[in-house]
């Protein structure tokens, strides 16, 4: 009986040798070879080329130490003859063993070096070997702040093909899930083996998938887009049902949470001031009175901050015409329940806006731009009437009188007053009969253009009196905004454009969150300052704005938007939501959701019809 102790067992294990019953027959076989030929090679060097040299090498860096045992096995020098050809162990322990040589030298050296040096202290080493791990995971990064490449799978396999044990080739097993990328090397000789992962995993789900997500929505893009982008670069992206899963648990959970904290707070300083000024405004989502959404806007006109946005689909109040009714009324009763004061709010001309507000008892004044639109459109079109060509001359003069009315008055009378004195001025008659405006204020001045001036009773004055003095025009240029326009919510609905195209269909809680994050983009890029060259001075543009028909208009630069809102949601999601969604989805949960504008309809199998089916070319 014998025994052998193996190198990855600690143990013995014990072979009984059992003898034979039959008789062994033996032969000898002789070999007859020549004798080895030997010969002796001397190298002359100097007695200091045979000195030992040494070196000083300080390493910092961390430790980790393991405790090895290591068995081995002498090997007689004696070749053993056998008539059966010995067969080699698939594994290669012989490369462990070296591994673990190298490092048993690697710390011997570092040892030896630290007993040498007498200032060597043991407690201060351990010191310096565990405070760089402590600060390493502080400046740990987040997931979705670090930094993302586009790799080509290619570049990736090449980095698994070749075992790092025996170098050899090695079996590879890919899996894939959206953006994800698992992969499984296995070394069939050394039995290597290891996984490797292209992202970080969040429980089950892929961090890159849902920051991919999450990046997509809060920019305001569209999936289909970006899907069609990743096809063209042969990108792997997941399905169009993962992006609406994340969005409806992660997404606009975070969205909804993050617009009414912020509005709560802007809330509470509206409440603390006595009179407020805002502005209101609708956007539909499609033109022409056959719109599903409709988005009405609150902005307080002072500070030029978003306040509210009520979306209504037109389903809920009968049709598209009256969105815009219903998307005030709620707004003003949010606001009431906050405890805003108003001062007053401005608007358009809408009739029904005007008689509800009206009865709301809420003053109301009229944005100038809206009414200078509609004069100007009037006023073109009798332009191009035979005879009346020298309206044209006026038509710029026409829309400065109107802003500089609003401007300059302080009561409805005096703006009245004001704007019907264009047409004495137009006849060259400075003077004017109403006591709230009874001259004109500029100086006595002689013209170069005489032909310029209209004659009282001719076809051009007749036809530029019965527009300027149009009973309902002269109604609400009296209520005519002396402070404040809405211009402010026009360029937050191009705002709008980008985040909800009026080209691409939203379900509603995906249309209200488009909205939230138009207006946190807005209010937070609102008051951008210009922006100035290397030298200090403002930067314009010239723009020929289309409307203006060949006119140029000089704008301000400013400076570059800022998209903090976009990183402190992506903390939220990541840091919060995903963690624990249930309070965040029971929100949005709470939001009430109006049927689809389908739901009235009875909605037939969907056999039946194509089976009833029928088209104009096959009839």
């Amino acid at each position: 009986m014998f025994s052998v102790k193996t190198r990855h067992q600690n143990c013995y294990v014990y072979t009984k040798a059992s003898t034979s019953t039959r008789s062994c027959r033996t032969r000898d076989i002789g070999v007859q070879t020549e004798t080895s030929k030997l010969c002796s090679v001397g190298t002359q060097l100097s007695m200091r080329t045979l000195q030992t040299h040494h070196r000083s090498v300080c390493v910092q860096t961390e430790t980790t130490l393991s405790s090895f045992d290591v068995s081995t096995k002498l090997v007689s020098h004696t070749a053993v003859a056998s008539s059966t050809p010995l067969k080699t162990s698939s594994k290669r322990p012989c490369l462990d063993l070296e591994e673990d040589e190298d490092i048993l030298q690697e710390c011997s050296s570092i040892l030896t070096s630290q007993e040498t040096d007498v200032t060597f202290n043991p407690a201060e080493a351990d010191t310096s070997i565990t405070e760089p791990k402590d600060l390493s995971a502080q400046e740990s990064s987040p997931i979705q702040n670090i930094c993302k490449y586009i790799v080509y799978e290619t570049c990736i396999m090449e980095l698994f093909d070749v075992c790092p044990v025996c170098h050899r080739s090695c079996h590879i097993r890919s899996q894939r899930i959206g953006t994800f990328l698992r992969v499984e090397q296995l070394c069939h000789h050394c039995q290597f083996s290891r996984k490797w992962n292209s992202q970080p995993i969040l429980g089950s789900t892929p961090a890159g998938n849902l920051h991919l997500s999450a990046a997509v929505y809060l920019s305001g893009a569209s999936f289909f887009t970006i899907e069609k982008l990743f096809a063209a670069m042969k990108l792997h992206l997941f399905k169009y049902d993962t992006f609406r899963r994340h969005a409806r648990m992660c997404i606009e959970p975070a969205i909804v949470y993050k617009w009414r904290n912020w509005q709560d707070e802007m809330l509470q300083l509206l409440a603390q001031r006595e009179k407020v000024i805002v502005g209101g405004d609708m956007r539909a989502d499609s033109p022409g009175h056959s719109a599903k959404y409709g988005s009405y806007t609150m902005m307080d006109l002072e500070t030029n901050t978003v306040v509210d946005v009520q979306l209504v689909q037109s389903n809920e109040v009968g049709g598209s015409y009256h969105m815009e009714k219903e998307g005030l009324k709620r707004g003003l009763d949010f606001l009431d329940a906050h405890g805003v004061t108003l001062d007053c709010i401005v608007t358009d001309r809408h009739p029904q806006i005007q008689k509800f507000l009206r009865e709301r008892n809420v003053n109301q004044f009229y944005d100038v731009w809206h009414i200078e639109k509609g004069i100007s459109k009037q006023l073109e079109k009798v332009c191009k009437l035979k005879g009346c060509e020298k309206i044209r001359k006026w038509l710029h003069s026409i829309k400065n009188h109107i802003y500089w009315t609003a401007a300059s008055s302080s009561s409805g009378p005096e703006r009245v007053a004001k704007w019907m004195s264009m047409l004495n001025h137009m006849q060259n008659k400075h003077t004017h009969e109403d006591s709230n405006f009874p001259a004109c204020l500029h100086g006595t001045r002689r013209s170069r253009d005489t032909k310029k001036w209209l004659a009282a009773g001719t076809l051009p004055y007749l036809k530029l009196e019965k527009v300027l003095s149009n009973k309902r025009i002269v109604k609400d240029v009296a209520k005519l905004s002396p402070h404040y326009q809405t211009s402010s919510i026009e360029v937050f609905h191009s705002v709008i454009l980008r985040f909800t195209p009026k080209n691409v269909v939203f379900p509603f809680l995906g249309m209200l969150c488009r909205l939230y994050l138009a207006a946190l983009h807005y209010n937070e890029n609102a008051g951008r300052p210009q922006a100035t060259t290397a030298a200090g001075r403002p930067v314009f543009k010239v723009t020929f704005p289309k409307a203006k028909k060949g006119e140029y208009r000089v704008r301000e630069v400013k400076t570059q938007a800022t998209f903090k809102y976009v990183d402190d949601l992506l903390d939220l999601i990541f840091d919060k939501v995903f963690v624990d969604p249930a309070p965040y989805v029971d929100d949005v949960l709470r939001i009430p959701i109006p049927p689809a504008l389908c739901a009235e309809y009875d909605r037939p199998e969907k056999e039946e019809a194509i089976s009833s089916r029928v088209s104009r070319f096959n009839q």
